[in-house]
């Protein structure tokens, strides 16, 4: 081999080894992109499922309408007229209520009970009076209705009028006109719905309350077919049976309801809040 076909033989090596390192270059280059493509594309979907795992799933909402009709079904079932019932029951999550004579007043019997103990637990937490001096008869006024003991309270206060007058503020939507002051114990349904609503929300200044209701008449009321110590205050004068609470176990809610029925009323609302009950704890 010559001088001259030696040098041809260098150049197609050296032409053979440059194309061998542009091929390995260029597939270096797809592994690496492909790696980078990988590697973004997984945190791509990493992210994106945390994005949906965070979201919360909205609870449904329920349609109260369905609720609406199964209560004005039991009245009917029962040949029970409508001006003898005034209910309020309102969904504490969606905030949505019902009513039946919502508006119409009637009388409260010891339901009013309720406004009136929230009133002095008012006091109680703003240190002006000790609970200690007025433990016993707040507890033995809703846990058994003791008469004596609401009417030291709310005569301490100064009367019917200047109790019903401190008590708007448990609801902004009544106003202290003079009928709402001037008829001593009446409350619409409503009213007295949207006063158990507003201990609902402020539960921690108004805990000593609520356990005595949950033991006020366990099993009767609007515990009757229940049985969970429903938290609820009782009420009943003359042919008025009447019971206002909130459902703390399962769905919450509250309910009120007023009866012109005398002692059947009981039962009545018995079966209304079971009505209830069933309705927020099985439709969801």
């Amino acid at each position: 081999m010559n001088k001259e076909e030696k040098k041809k033989k260098v150049i197609i090596l050296l032409g053979i080894w440059g194309v061998c390192m542009l091929v390995c270059v260029v597939i270096g280059m797809s592994r690496s992109t492909k790696a980078i493509v990988k590697r973004e594309t997984g945190k791509s979907v990493i992210a994106q499922t945390e994005t949906v795992d965070a979201k919360p799933e909205e609870a449904p909402t329920l349609d109260l309408s369905a609720l609406q009709s199964e209560l004005k079904a039991y009245l009917k079932e029962n040949d029970i007229g409508s001006k003898d019932v005034g209910y309020y029951v309102e969904d504490l999550e969606s905030r949505q209520s019902i009513e039946n004579n919502g508006d119409e007043l009637y009388f409260a019997a010891s339901t009013y009970k309720i406004p009136l103990a929230m009133v002095w637990y008012d006091a109680i937490n703003a240190g002006d009076v000790e609970e200690s001096e007025y433990r016993d008869l707040l507890e033995n006024m809703i846990v058994y209705s003791d008469n004596d003991a609401a009417e030291y309270l709310f005569e301490s206060l100064g009367g019917w009028g200047e109790f019903k007058d401190a008590i708007t503020a448990y609801d902004k939507k009544q106003k202290a006109d003079s009928d709402y002051l001037v008829l001593d114990n009446t409350f619409t349904p409503a009213n007295m719905g949207h006063i158990v609503t507003y201990l609902y929300d402020h539960q921690a200044e108004y805990d000593h309350l609520i356990k005595d209701m949950k033991k006020s008449m366990p099993g009767q009321f609007l515990d009757r077919n229940l049985n969970i110590y429903f938290a609820q205050k009782y009420g009943s004068y003359e042919e008025a049976y009447n019971a206002a609470g909130v459902s703390l176990t399962g769905h919450p809610y509250v309910v009120t309801i007023y009866t012109d029925l005398g002692d059947y009323g009981e039962s009545v609302i018995g079966d209304l809040n079971e009505i209830c009950y069933d309705f927020f704890n099985t439709a969801e």
